[in-house]
């Protein structure tokens, strides 16, 4: 069981890195392009939750565990929210 929840915390925390860097990679195309519209970038993010819930389905269906899944949720929306403040940090705590 301890290893299903690890195995889901790792799992949460590498999906939701690389998911971001696709995202902040697609986001800074957009904007290369002179595509900075609200509606690219809701698009942009509304695939990527549509790919969390489908990675999580798919997790669940390997591991066949709820706690396991419920870690790897929890470690996606940790990842995320970490990569994003690494982001704000990087460009010198100011938005765009």
């Amino acid at each position: 069981m301890a290893a299903k929840i690890v195995a889901g915390i790792l799992f949460g925390c590498a999906w939701g890195w690389v998911c971001n860097l696709v995202l902040f990679r697609q986001m800074a195309n957009n904007r290369a392009a002179g595509f900075d519209s609200l509606r690219g970038i809701g698009v942009v993010f509304f695939v990527r939750y549509l790919l969390d819930a489908a990675a999580l389905v798919l997790f669940y269906l390997i591991v066949r565990s709820g706690y396991a899944l419920m870690a790897a949720a929890l470690s996606i929306t940790v990842a995320v929210k970490a990569s994003l403040l690494y982001v704000y940090a990087r460009k010198g705590g100011k938005f765009e």
